[in-house]
């Protein structure tokens, strides 16, 4: 990640498409309007979920967001953990996660954000559904973020960093991003209030996340993917999105 006298906010970072609110292809319009580079999709948005989009959806994506300088930045996943152990639902779940793997795939081998569970013994129901995952991934060249807390120790899965969420679990992610530096998939920008919910990084709201220390860890680490502007949960996202954007570009002037 550049320092802000040769990049701009827009360059960097990437909105989770699908808490936008709009069709997938509207947001992503707008969202180049703005200047914007790069998007995070979501496998579970409807017009995005990998049953719905074939190859020729896929190509004419790919098309788009290059025909409007943008990128993907990655691709979300969020799957209850409890579909994982329910072994009635094992299988469904892996086929979906499966799946998100191919269009991850497809869309050029983008790092693919989800929650693992944590590994338990070698003959655990768990840890086969784990090394399903992983052998998969691993096939079709696709990074795994688990964004988990803490997150899975085994080497092939990278680490996924969303400040919130981490907070929510009494960890500091600004240190999180210093013992992981070897491992990030995806970091993301969110925030968590005194009352414990989902709020956007910078805003005028009292919360948690040191927003300048927080990309100067990301900076003194050398990372230099996106970062993704988490918007979910809230009632306006385009305008948490400017606050974001703006609070942003202010702490790589401290």
């Amino acid at each position: 990640m550049q320092g802000p006298s040769t990049t701009t906010p827009e360059d960097c970072l990437a909105p989770t498409l699908a808490a936008l609110g709009d069709r997938p292809r509207t947001a992503i319009d707008r969202l180049a309007g703005l200047g914007f580079r790069a998007v995070q999709l979501s496998a579970s948005q409807p017009g995005l979920r990998p049953r719905e989009l074939d190859r020729s959806g896929r190509r004419d994506l790919k098309t788009k967001l290059s025909r409007l300088a943008m990128a993907p930045a990655g691709l979300d996943l969020w799957l209850p953990e409890a579909h994982l152990r329910d072994p009635a639902r094992a299988d469904r779940a892996i086929a979906t996660i499966q799946a998100a793997v191919e269009l991850a795939a497809d869309l050029g081998r983008v790092a693919m954000s989800l929650m693992l569970p944590a590994r338990e013994d070698a003959v655990s129901p768990i840890t086969a559904i784990l090394d399903a995952v992983v052998e998969k991934a691993l096939r079709f060249g696709v990074p795994l973020a688990d964004c988990a807390v803490p997150p899975s120790d085994r080497a092939e899965v990278g680490v996924g960093i969303d400040p919130a969420f981490w907070m929510s679990h009494g960890r500091n992610p600004v240190e999180a991003v210093r013992v992981h530096a070897d491992r990030l998939r995806s970091v993301r920008l969110s925030d968590l209030a005194s009352t414990g919910e989902r709020m956007p990084a910078g805003s005028a709201e009292e919360g948690r996340l040191d927003l300048p220390e927080y990309r100067a860890a990301l900076q003194a680490q050398g990372y230099d993917g996106p970062v993704v502007v988490d918007l979910r949960g809230r009632g306006d996202p385009w305008g948490d999105l400017e606050q974001v954007e703006r609070a942003w570009g202010l702490a790589g002037l401290v």
